[in-house]
């Protein structure tokens, strides 16, 4: 099944809609990762990546 997550739920004060999306957890967080540079985030430490891993969601089905 697929997974996603909205970076809102990451931070919420960014008040960013991009959502991203992949077929595994991995994609997913290799993604959130490079989105991340778009926040000016350099480093992605240990704490924000468990802070990502946590807020991954199943895709709901009929999704894009």
């Amino acid at each position: 099944m697929a997974k996603m997550i909205d970076c809102s739920k990451v931070d919420p004060s960014s008040g960013c809609k991009y959502v991203v999306r992949g077929e595994t957890e991995e994609e997913v967080l290799r993604k959130a990762a490079d989105h991340a540079k778009e926040h000016g985030i350099r480093e992605v430490t240990p704490e924000l990546m468990q802070k990502v891993r946590s807020a991954i969601r199943d895709e709901p089905a009929g999704q894009p």
